[in-house]
């Protein structure tokens, strides 16, 4: 269950991209989030519609690895500049045809970077795609 404190340090409502996407976020708890992307007619790939585009995947990956990350920030810090991705790897195992759901958890975070693995299931519970991603953790000083 989503701890109501991680909310704040999460924010995901003033990013546009998501809103552009369609990403939700479903839960949070510290070191791991979990984030929604329906399926919908604009995220179709080319010659099938109804397969959703491995980039709009991608994208939500990137998302829950740093949805995840900005749950470690401790209420007390000063929020962080940022987070920004420094590698981001996706294996894609089957074709999505529904919404989709990330999973990500914190493998090993430091002062300035964290990694974080992610699954991504269809509504079926079936195992979509596997990623990995590095993040940069840019602080206030």
């Amino acid at each position: 269950m989503t701890d109501p404190r991680l909310l704040a340090l999460v924010d995901g409502d003033s990013i546009a991209y998501w809103k552009t996407l369609g990403v939700q976020l479903q839960e949070a708890t510290v070191g791991e989030a979990q984030l929604r992307l329906p399926m919908q007619p604009g995220l179709g790939t080319f010659g099938r519609a109804e397969v959703m585009h491995g980039g709009a995947i991608s994208s939500l990956v990137d998302a829950a690895a740093a949805t995840a990350v900005r749950t470690l920030r401790r209420e007390d810090e000063p929020p962080w500049r940022g987070l920004a991705s420094t590698d981001l790897n996706v294996s894609y195992l089957d074709a999505a045809t529904t919404d989709v759901v990330a999973s990500a958890r914190v493998l090993r975070s430091g002062r300035s970077i964290a990694f974080v693995a992610v699954d991504v299931r269809d509504a079926n519970g079936s195992l979509v795609a596997v990623g990995r991603v590095t993040l940069a953790i840019r602080r206030r000083e």
